[in-house]
């Protein structure tokens, strides 16, 4: 009789590369009812949450499951010995999206790899990600799971993550792309609940994410076949089961049943994401983005246009 030989799974990190409003925080939540997945949420925005400033003054940059960062049960433990007040301690990767470099970059790949090679160059860049290896690593630990969902979103920082991945750890991007026009009328309506940035016309954000998008897609020219993988939000909402089904096979979970409701649990400890993610709701799509260009037909075709460039 033949015995059958289990190979031991490799700690993984599940990177959710996305543009915001994006539906990352969805695809995050799916893949954290995983029994073998631990999400830590946005990574990119611990520090922010650590020392209460910048990015999640909403839920006043608390973890999910309600407490101050520093003293929720779960990243007290993760945190535990680390220099927080070090300069070295930085959890974001420093990069100028709107830099002509950057924006050339997003079309030209030439361009593209050698402004990662300048952003690489950076000591605070090194420090960035020796930073979250070093958390990663303590998670794996302190939870026994071999996977991290970490839906931090910023493609630069997938990047760096998976370009300089230690021996014993894989890193696999997931690129989750939307409709531009849903991304750019969602900005526009958060911009204008946070009273935030609302001089920023539709046509500005519309072209914002089209060239966001473009740097995703340049990321995932230079990540090898077997490590990365792009889904549409689309169709994750609608059928999601088979767009789950991809993500499992291209990172070694064991499959398991898509959930039918967007939720948090009571023992997540997820930074940042999308306030609705406190709400249970089925997962759907939702077309009330379409409203917003109700008088804009000539926009509407424009973003039709970008979607397919």
């Amino acid at each position: 009789m033949n015995k059958q030989h289990i190979m031991p799974v490799k700690r993984t990190i599940i990177y959710v590369m996305s543009d915001k409003r994006s539906g990352s925080t969805l695809l995050e939540n799916i893949l954290s009812k995983s029994d073998e997945t631990v999400s830590v949420g946005e990574l990119a925005l611990l520090k922010n949450h650590i020392f209460r400033e910048g990015a999640g003054f909403r839920w006043d940059w608390n973890c999910s499951c309600g407490s101050p960062v520093k003293e929720c049960v779960f990243w007290s433990k993760i945190l535990e010995g680390m220099d927080l007040d070090s300069p070295t301690f930085n959890t974001k990767i420093r990069w100028n999206f709107k830099s002509n470099r950057t924006l050339a970059g997003s079309i030209l790949t030439p361009v593209f790899k050698g402004t990662l090679q300048n952003i690489d160059k950076y000591k605070i860049n090194a420090d960035t990600i020796h930073t979250l290896y070093a958390i990663y690593r303590k998670i794996f630990d302190f939870t026994g799971k071999n996977f991290i969902i970490d839906s931090s979103k910023n493609p630069v920082q997938a990047y760096m993550l998976y370009r300089h991945k230690p021996a014993d750890i894989d890193v696999k991007i997931i690129g989750l792309k939307r409709d531009l026009r849903a991304i750019a009328a969602s900005k526009r309506k958060w911009n204008n609940l946070n009273n935030k940035d609302v001089n920023k016309s539709l046509g500005w954000l519309l072209r914002n994410s089209f060239l966001y998008n473009k740097i995703c897609g340049q990321v995932l020219k230079l990540v090898n076949a077997g490590d990365k993988l792009l889904i549409n939000y689309e169709q994750l909402a609608t059928d999601t089961q088979p767009q789950l089904d991809k993500v499992v096979r291209k990172t070694g979970l064991q499959p398991y049943k898509a959930p039918q409701y967007m939720h948090v649990e009571d023992d997540d400890h997820t930074i940042a994401g999308t306030p609705q993610r406190f709400t249970k709701k089925p997962i759907k799509y939702d077309n009330s983005w379409e409203e917003a260009y109700n008088q804009k037909p000539v926009l509407s075709f424009v973003g039709k246009i970008m979607n397919k460039l």
